[in-house]
């Protein structure tokens, strides 16, 4: 059975037209490039600025095939787009770097898990460039369900979607100690979680904002918009709708130090690259 991220994600792709919103849309990523004529989602870029990861549905391989595709600094400019190393035939995708950029975190539905698809970890040698093998994070984050989309803290936790350790709906958002671990993650709340898809999450630099993506992924309807919670001393605020997209199904966002006034997304927006090409558009974190 495949898994339902991969099933979700396939059928909104099917139900996607390009669709003009008021909205800001901000500009294609790296056209031809990065953003090419497959879906490409959740781009990650790493603390030094030169590396960047990112998934891509159907890139080289069938169409709903998910893996995890590459760039490094190589001289003066930029490699030529490539699968990660540590990439299989079986579902890898939404990388993200740890904040001292020596490990990535991603989801994978690869033999030996706990679920559906579960969320691993592996080493990036600083030195050499390359990736160690990959290992399972276990039952303290990893469920019977799906967790997707990873996202490490600066404080040793590990923010992430899951359908299986319940909550308000769908998919929300968790967050797990990686070090000390506890028995079960800690639910972000009713101020940040809903009935519906709750996932795809990153943070601002100073860890007191949180994007994410929410909203209906169906076999019948796909709908998702960003929003954003600003952490306050009694925990993470409303969250409230960011005007920054260019259809009706905007999912991926992210951040880099390197570019702190943009934030990149996926969507499917007229006059672009593929069926989900990633974006840039102007963004400046919520203020209290």
């Amino acid at each position: 059975m495949q898994p339902l991220r991969r099933c979700a994600l396939a059928a909104a792709l099917l139900l996607l037209t390009a669709a003009a919103r008021a909205d800001h849309a901000g500009e294609v990523y790296a056209p031809g490039v990065v953003s090419t004529a497959a879906a490409e989602v959740r781009i990650a870029f790493s603390p030094d600025g030169r590396r960047m990861l990112w998934g891509s549905i159907g890139r080289d391989g069938p169409k709903d095939q998910e893996d995890i595709w590459e760039r490094h600094r190589q001289g003066a400019g930029w490699s030529a787009p490539a699968r990660v190393s540590f990439d299989t035939e079986a579902v890898e995708f939404d990388p993200a770097f740890s904040p001292d950029g020596g490990h990535v975190y991603f989801h994978s539905d690869q033999p030996g898990g706990l679920g559906g698809t579960d969320i691993y970890v592996v080493d990036l040698d600083p030195a050499t460039g390359r990736f160690g093998t990959p290992r399972n994070l276990g039952p303290t984050v990893n469920s019977k369900g799906d967790e997707w989309a990873p996202t490490p803290t600066a404080h040793g936790t590990l923010v992430f979607s899951s359908d299986g350790w319940g909550g308000q709906g769908k998919h929300d958002l968790f967050e797990a100690r990686l070090t000390d671990p506890a028995p079960a993650p800690r639910n972000l709340g009713l101020n940040i979680n809903s009935a519906d898809e709750d996932f795809d999450e990153t943070l601002a630099a100073d860890g007191k904002t949180l994007i994410f993506s929410s909203g209906v992924m169906t076999d019948d309807d796909a709908k998702v918009s960003l929003y954003a919670s600003r952490l306050t001393p009694a925990g993470w605020g409303p969250r409230r709708p960011l005007a920054i997209g260019c259809s009706t199904f905007v999912i991926g966002s992210a951040l880099s130090r390197q570019d702190p006034g943009h934030l990149y997304f996926a969507a499917n927006c007229p006059g672009g690259q593929g069926r989900m090409d990633i974006r840039r558009a102007p963004w400046f974190p919520p203020r209290r």
